[in-house]
């Protein structure tokens, strides 16, 4: 008999310990053990008399308090209780009717007549499907819906990234091969297809992404949003990001690191990227890689000026695309990864790879190696929030969480989906790209006379600014649209404890027990956290409504039953 695949053999071996009786904690490290090829320990010899690391490495940040404790408290919305595919049709009909971009916004701009292929697989919602079908019928397109067979859905550790990403660059390189087929064979007009990643020039056929997983994803004002303030917040930030000669970005987790933006990273106007850079790296596709994507604004250009990077310092934190890892420093020289620190499972992974592709020439590199930074992209939608339902398992992930406003995810390795990636592919090397995420970072500015923040603690500044807050006046109250629906749970940071004997050791542990509080404990969750309890309230109906669109109470849809318990003053207090 074959060997099965690695994500099924996960999923059994999660079944057997989830059953054992042993708390979140135990689970986890025995799961870490089992992946290691070890021995599963009995339940008498107490795996937490064993610690992941009970001596903190002198590179880890400490703190005496909290740093953020009163100026970034938790934030969650409620856990809306969806029982039907037709509670999904209001956020899906403002969809529908957003303009059409190729970015990270969801924006299907749908159209009578248009022909559409739908692509899901097996790890989405049926209940979201279904939604998904019912609004291409009410806006009259000829549509086709495409299920893929994935298998199992897998329940993720944040050191999977690894391979997810070596396998995953490849599935991206054959979307995109099918896409250019499709687009010359002519008969589908539009494409929603996808949850990330770059898309094929659409002159002749148009790509959307298809970011809805779940209910709880779906049903969200971060897709009932107004498209002109999505698009007003991007600006703000690509226009000063642009502008700048250098950037700076420090997190309290340990980042610090900055590099030059050099004038030769930018065509002559400063508007879009260098067109000879661009055609090097995006041949082929030079359209997308000319400037930002809408909701993944560029803190970093996505190519490299030969002979000129300089990004130095270092990068940490504890949260990849996939899932939360042991706290990672990534130590950075000439945009070129010089050595990998702690990380445990996942930073071992990284270690390997590096060691392995130290020696080789990568298409368009600046050096020899394949762990080169070049990312550091910039979230813009305020009312995206980490999925409680599920997390870590299938596309219940962290990819979602990546595009809140102010947080940044750092990517490093191939850049995704480029011309210069396939062209490594092509000669058998290793491709793929990884990631540490930034959740309260500050980015400085230097800029032509004088200084800006961009990012403080974690909040865009566009949020703030009058311009903005005006634009979104017309659509309601400002400080609903352009406050922050979710920020995480750290302990250390913005909750009491200590980061690394209560977090940073074993992130994992703490977000899946946070998560689990949060959904099926929320009154109790809120005040152990010290959480702002702006959306969890919902007094009026912000998120019940989506902002305004629809009125989800009408059609019996309501909190989750933990959210209310009737006794007056709300659920947290």
């Amino acid at each position: 008999m074959g060997r099965s695949p690695f994500w099924m053999q996960k999923q059994l071996t999660w079944t057997v310990i989830a059953h054992s009786g042993l708390t979140v904690t135990e689970i986890c490290i025995q799961y870490r053990q089992i992946k290691a090829g070890a021995r599963r320990p009995r339940k008498e010899e107490r795996v937490l008399d064993q610690p992941i690391s009970a001596t903190q490495p002198a590179l880890v940040p400490t703190y005496t308090s909290p740093p953020l404790m009163a100026k970034r408290p938790p934030r969650c919305p409620p856990m809306l209780e969806i029982t039907s595919s037709d509670q999904l049709l209001p956020y899906l009909d403002a969809v529908a009717k957003r303009p059409y971009n190729q970015g990270l916004h969801a924006c299907w701009d749908l159209k009578r007549g248009e022909r559409v292929l739908l692509r899901v697989d097996n790890w989405h919602d049926p209940m979201v499907v279904e939604a998904c079908k019912k609004i291409l019928e009410k806006y009259g397109c000829k549509y086709e819906i495409v299920m893929a067979e994935k298998g199992p859905i897998p329940d993720w550790v944040g050191a999977d990234e690894v391979e997810y990403y070596l396998r995953r660059t490849k599935e991206l390189a054959d979307w995109m091969d099918q896409w250019d087929v499709m687009s010359k064979e002519g008969k589908y007009d539009k494409l929603l297809w996808g949850y990330g990643g770059p898309v094929l020039a659409d002159a002749d056929m148009k790509i959307q992404r298809m970011p809805f997983i779940t209910p709880e994803i779906l049903a969200s004002p971060a897709h009932t949003m107004p498209y002109e303030l999505l698009h007003a917040i991007d600006m703000w930030t690509w226009e000063r990001v642009r502008a700048s000669k250098r950037v700076r970005i420090k997190d309290p987790e340990g980042t610090d690191v900055e590099y030059t933006n050099h004038a030769g990273y930018y065509d002559s106007r400063r508007e879009n990227f260098n067109p000879d850079l661009v055609a090097q790296t995006w041949a082929g596709n030079e359209q997308f890689g000319r400037t930002y994507l809408p909701g993944h604004v560029l803190g970093k250009p996505w190519l490299y000026l030969p002979g000129k990077e300089d990004g130095n310092g270092v990068i940490a934190g504890t949260t990849n695309h996939i899932a939360p890892v042991d706290w990672t420093q990534l130590v950075i020289e000439n945009s070129r990864i010089v050595d990998i620190r702690e990380g445990g499972e996942f930073g071992a992974k990284l270690r390997k790879l590096k060691a392995e592709t130290d020696h080789l020439q990568y298409p368009g590199f600046p050096g020899k190696g394949l762990m080169y930074w070049w990312e550091a992209s910039i979230g813009t939608n305020p009312h995206i929030h980490r999925p409680r339902k599920g997390f870590p398992s299938g596309w219940i992930n962290c990819l979602y969480e990546r595009v809140r406003s102010g947080v940044i995810h750092i990517g490093f390795g191939t850049i995704i989906s480029s011309m210069d990636e396939r062209r490594a592919a092509k000669q058998g090397l290793k491709v793929g790209h990884w990631h540490l995420h930034l959740y309260f970072p500050t980015v400085t500015l230097e800029r032509e006379g004088d200084n800006e923040t961009l990012i403080e603690d974690g909040r865009l500044l566009a949020l703030d600014d009058p311009k903005i807050r005006k634009m979104a006046a017309k659509h309601g109250d400002p400080d609903l649209w352009l406050s922050e629906s979710w920020i995480p749970a750290v302990p250390g940071l913005n909750v009491r404890g200590d980061y690394w004997r209560h977090y940073a050791r074993d992130p994992l542990s703490w977000v899946k027990a946070e998560l689990n509080i949060c959904r099926n404990w929320h009154h109790l969750f809120m005040s152990m956290v010290g959480a702002d309890p702006k959306f969890c309230h919902d007094n009026i109906g912000f998120w019940m409504t989506g902002g305004g669109v629809t009125d989800l109470s009408a059609t019996n849809t309501h909190a989750h039953g933990h959210h209310d318990h009737g006794h007056g003053g709300g659920c947290c207090g």
